[in-house]
């Protein structure tokens, strides 16, 4: 299993309600995932990168849109983990 696929799942698990600490270190897991995707010129992932950078969080104090985006984002890891 790649790591597209397990960043993917881990966005997943990420709709769940989870203690603040999982969703801290997802930040940083999604960004050196995003980016390492970045560098194998995937330009999608560059609002990921954006969104779930850790140095400058992005804070969404909806629980509702966060789900979206951890769903779409997961989906799209998923969707590059295939084309591996």
């Amino acid at each position: 299993m790649n790591i597209n696929k397990i960043v993917g799942m881990l966005l997943f698990i990420a709709v769940l309600p989870l203690p603040i600490e999982y969703y801290e270190i997802l930040r940083i897991i999604v960004s050196i995932a995003a980016l390492i995707n970045i560098v194998q010129e995937r330009y999608i992932f560059v609002p990921v990168l954006i969104i779930f950078n850790p140095i400058m969080p992005v804070y969404l104090y909806d629980k509702a849109i966060w789900a979206i985006i951890d769903i779409v984002s997961g989906l799209l890891f998923w969707s590059a983990g295939e084309n591996d």
